[in-house]
């Protein structure tokens, strides 16, 4: 799989595109760690489709962040970390929302993990061994399993569609999918799972192929997941970038961030 497929445009901007399109004018969007691909789709919602959908990034909301290095980098060539609004520390971000006041931090928000499952329950926390212990640390989560919950809008997303990666169940749940938030009384749920081969929807809280990547193929998708997930009669063919969405992407990404990204592992 080439890193531009059919020479016209990367993954990492199909991926973009596909995002963007999802995001609306009320939306204030979080953009976390190393989310550079949810950065770029959402600078594209807000050129293109949402000119008044807010962007935190970081520390701040603003408008012509860099791609890459990230807002908080210390590379003194970068403005990024110039033009952000203000500056918090980790648990005074984590102290702006509540259940009183959720969308003060975000209302929409982007989640990955080191493992999904078909419920939408997202795992950065760690792999477990043949004897049911920790044998991999992740990053954590960090703020996501509380802003995650607490938002309206939640994305999914994952550069890897494989079978270590979407399983059946995770081992440990640090973003909650659409199982444990009905048993809990917990509106809302996870909207869209994004692959580099395809995207899932949620039906009934199940994961539900929306549509299939131009270079993947059912056959692809199915055979590189650990579980089935819905399978409707007719499956559209991902939407291509239009003209109008490259010209602004590779306009924000000056540094070619996006041809990186996407790049499937295969397991």
């Amino acid at each position: 799989m080439s890193d531009r497929v059919h020479g016209k445009y990367s993954i990492g901007e199909l991926l973009a595109c596909v995002v963007a399109r999802e995001l609306k004018d009320d939306d204030s969007a979080a953009i976390g760690l190393n989310a550079e691909l949810m950065l770029a789709a959402s600078l594209l919602s807000q050129k293109l489709y949402s000119p008044s959908l807010r962007i935190r990034h970081g520390v701040g909301y603003d408008r012509g962040f860099e791609l890459n290095p990230a807002a908080w980098t210390s590379n003194t060539k970068s403005r990024s970390h110039r033009i952000v609004e203000y500056a918090e520390a980790h648990d005074r971000i984590l102290g702006v929302a509540g259940p009183s006041k959720a969308g003060m931090l975000c209302d929409t928000f982007f989640i990955s993990g080191m493992q999904i499952d078909m419920e939408g329950n997202t795992n950065l926390i760690g792999l477990k061994g043949k004897d049911g212990k920790v044998k991999v640390r992740g990053p954590g989560p960090i703020g996501t399993s509380s802003i995650s919950q607490l938002a309206k809008k939640t994305f999914i997303f994952t550069l890897e569609h494989s079978k270590r990666r979407l399983v059946r169940k995770v081992d440990y749940v640090s973003g909650i999918g659409h199982g444990i938030r009905k048993r809990l009384g917990i509106k809302g749920g996870p909207l869209l799972c994004i692959t580099p081969l395809c995207v899932f929807d949620f039906a009934g809280g199940k994961m539900r192929i929306l549509s299939i990547h131009p270079w993947s193929s059912l056959e692809e998708v199915l055979s590189k997941m650990s579980f089935k997930p819905i399978v409707p009669k007719n499956i559209p063919v991902t939407k291509e970038p239009s003209s109008a969405e490259l010209r602004i992407l590779r306009n924000i990404d000056r540094r070619n961030v996006l041809s990186a990204i996407g790049r499937e592992i295969v397991a």
